[in-house]
């Protein structure tokens, strides 16, 4: 043990010395300088320009405009997937790559044409659906574009197909942009294409009932509210629905009490204040009637419920 501490005491004398030279035993260097990541794709594609292989060269521009991308410098991206395009029109992944750029650049039309040009290249391209569906749930949030409802409609069923496991929420999805466009048949297709992907999809069966209920099928509609709140029994528009159902059917006490459930678990649901009310006044309980006014009445109401709470007011004379 001595022998070690020895050692290790002349090496520690040895360091000591060599650090007190006035000469250095190895000449300095600058800290290096990292390459920046694009400059080795700057080299494969002066390689690439180099050489007589015309896909090699689309590729280098094209791994370069995803370099450009993902440091956010969209131009340059765009510049690049120009330039691999112009010598591989057959790139799927180019034209989609290039409209996720105009799309961030808020050039909307010249995303949707490269979105359109990658799946009719590959038309199994997943993720250029999903690209395309969020652009297209952006712009018809604010724009009710019939042509761009119909493609977001598409859009979904096409993912639907893509996607077995996520069929439900594609159809159900697509049912309801059918309904913005008021095509009540295909809507009703495809929330049953929902349903049978998933029985227990209750929003798919209220939206189903909603429209039986539209083209008199009352019976139907019935059923579908039933198996809706036996799944989620604490669904207030599924309760106001089926009072609505069932007052269309005649019978106005079983609908009072729907809307009084729906109002127990939303106690400012204004329309079905509106038809509890209503159907109390058809009832002769003026009452009960002036009661939900007056609860009606503290609500900040929109203005298109406004002429309903008027007619009801003057129906029951109230002040």
């Amino acid at each position: 043990m001595k022998q070690r501490i020895g050692r290790c005491v002349a090496c520690i004398a040895l360091v000591i010395v060599l650090a007190a030279c006035s000469e250095p035993l190895v000449e300095p260097r600058a800290p290096r300088t990292p390459t920046a990541v694009i400059d080795r794709y700057n080299a494969i594609v002066a390689t690439a320009e180099a050489g007589d292989d015309l896909l090699m060269r689309a590729r280098a521009y094209y791994d370069r405009g995803n370099i450009w991308f993902e440091q956010q410098n969209y131009t340059e991206a765009i510049a690049d997937y120009d330039r691999a395009l112009a010598l591989d029109p057959s790139m799927s992944r180019a034209f989609h790559n290039r409209g996720l750029a105009y799309a961030l650049l808020k050039e909307y039309d010249a995303a949707l044409r490269d979105y359109a040009q990658a799946i009719h290249l590959d038309p199994a391209y997943r993720r250029a659906y999903e690209n395309r569906v969020r652009l297209l749930e952006e712009l018809t949030a604010s724009t009710p574009d019939e042509t761009l409802l119909q493609q977001l409609a598409d859009d979904y069923g096409s993912l639907a197909r893509l996607i077995p496991e996520a069929e439900a929420p594609y159809r159900y999805r697509q049912g309801l942009i059918l309904v913005r466009l008021n095509d009540r048949t295909a809507a009703r297709e495809a929330f049953d294409a929902a349903i049978r992907a998933r029985p227990q999809h209750v929003d798919a069966l209220y939206e189903r009932a909603l429209l039986h209920y539209a083209v008199g099928d009352l019976n139907a509609a019935l059923a579908d509210l039933d198996t809706a709140l036996r799944l989620s029994p604490r669904a207030a528009n599924a309760y106001y629905a089926r009072g609505l159902i069932r007052h269309a059917q005649g019978d106005p006490r079983s609908a009072i009490a729907d809307f009084g459930q729906a109002l127990l678990l939303r106690p400012d649901y204004p329309e079905a204040l509106i038809a509890r009310a209503a159907t109390y006044a058809e009832q002769g309980n003026i009452t009960a009637a002036r009661a939900d006014l007056k609860r009606l009445d503290e609500l900040q109401l929109d203005p298109a419920l406004q002429p309903a709470r008027e007619t009801l007011r003057i129906r029951i004379n109230a002040p």
